[in-house]
């Protein structure tokens, strides 16, 4: 069985920290963040779309990059599901087999089966 969650601060780490530590309001998820060279001759950055990256936290898992600051900082953040929400963690009484990441039209999810 599959369940989708959107991706939010409550179900979601940043950088390893909990997601309710970070403004998410800074956070481009469109990827319309522009940030400013600094040095003359450079060019101007425009912050990519979130990117999935796969299984480099443990096997038949997902998470996102995503640029957060990326106007001040250009930087992007790795967001990640809750360990809970991990493949071998039970979740709301169920046994997490994989999780990954889908995009839909209203956003990002987490989805677990």
């Amino acid at each position: 069985m599959k369940r989708e969650y959107k991706i939010n601060s409550r179900n979601s780490t940043v950088l390893g920290y909990p997601g309710r530590d970070f403004d998410w309001s800074e956070f481009d998820w469109e990827g319309k963040s522009i940030h400013k060279a600094i040095f003359k001759g450079h060019d101007d950055i425009k912050a990519p779309l979130p990117w999935i990256d796969d299984g480099l936290i443990e096997p038949n898992c997902q998470y996102l990059h995503v640029p957060y600051e990326f106007r001040e900082k250009g930087t992007s953040y790795r967001v990640r599901p809750n360990p809970s929400m991990r493949a071998g963690s039970t979740y709301r009484g169920k046994v997490v087999n994989k999780q990954t990441v889908i995009k839909k039209e209203d956003g990002w999810y987490w989805v677990l089966e």
